[in-house]
């Protein structure tokens, strides 16, 4: 079920700020979108408490150099595709339908949903050794 709700997070995030922007035009009853956001605030702390595991992120590479996570993202191969442009989606939706209003709420839970889905799927090489 997890599996299945890591695979499926960015299109119930694009889904969620779609609703969200669409609740705001034409003016639902507020209870729609807090509906929303619960519903899917609870999938992103489902996910989070599930899959989002802590590790470190400094590494020896080959050559012998200590790489941060910021190495790994700035190569690309650490979030996963498509995590950036949900971020920046987002960010645009819960600008559109105001920071605190009740519209909101279903866009900051799936901008929350996008960067837990983020978070459980990077691929930062683990330490071998460490105390994670």
């Amino acid at each position: 079920m997890i599996d299945m709700l890591s695979k499926r997070a960015p299109s119930i995030v694009v889904f969620t700020l779609c609703a969200a922007l669409l609740a705001q035009w034409i003016e639902a009853p507020v209870w729609l979108p807090k509906l929303l956001a619960i519903a899917v605030g609870g999938l992103a702390l489902l996910l989070f408490a599930s899959r989002v595991r802590r590790h470190e992120f400094r590494r020896q590479d080959e050559s012998g150099t200590e790489r941060s996570w910021f190495d790994y993202e700035l190569a690309g191969k650490g979030t996963p595709p498509g995590y950036y442009i949900l971020a920046f989606f987002g960010f645009v939706t819960i600008v559109l339908t105001g920071f605190q209003s009740a519209y909101a709420m279903p866009a900051w839970a799936a901008f929350a949903l996008g960067i837990v889905w983020g978070l459980a799927n990077r691929s930062y090489p683990l330490e071998e050794d460490g105390d994670a």
